[in-house]
């Protein structure tokens, strides 16, 4: 029975980190990076290489999300979770479906796999890493079937919008 709660305890760890960086169609999105930050141990990673960057502790990842900020729209739908417990550590699988607006006004459809390791703090369940494992990033008009990958780097540096 503990084994089913704990895994209860992660999808609602993940439904909050989904809730804290979607938005854009009632306010704005990743409105709370140091909520997302403390969503994570102390030494948690944040792998989103080679689309979307990398971060490596609370402060790092807060910055991270801080410059996601400037994502007028984006909605993660994440299906299938496949989560292994034992003990105080846990490991995570989830497809994703990621649609967003650019900063330039671009609409895309991203798809991968989420990769999660997670441990039991005082507090609840943490990501002890988080890594996106991307199959497609394409814009809305092109579909993944005639462009599968639009960027060869991080989206969020300057030109790759």
């Amino acid at each position: 029975m503990k084994v089913l709660e704990d895994q209860q305890e992660i999808v609602k760890l993940k439904a909050r980190y989904v809730n804290y960086n979607d938005g854009g169609w009632r306010g704005p999105t990743h409105t709370d990076p140091q909520a997302v930050a403390d969503l994570f141990t102390d030494d948690g990673i944040w792998d989103g290489r080679p689309s979307s960057g990398y971060a490596e502790g609370k402060a790092q990842i807060k910055q991270l999300f801080e410059t996601f900020g400037a994502v007028p729209f984006i909605v993660h739908y994440v299906t299938n979770p496949l989560i292994e417990v034992e003990g105080d550590r846990a490991t995570g699988h989830w497809h994703a479906l990621v649609t967003m607006t650019t900063p330039t006004n671009n609409a895309l459809w991203t798809f991968g796999l989420y990769i999660e390791e997670y441990e039991r703090a005082a507090d609840g369940w943490k990501f002890k890493s988080l890594r996106f494992d991307t199959a497609a990033t394409t814009p809305y008009e092109l579909g993944w079937a005639k462009q599968r990958n639009l960027y060869t780097g991080n989206p969020f540096e300057e030109g790759n919008f």
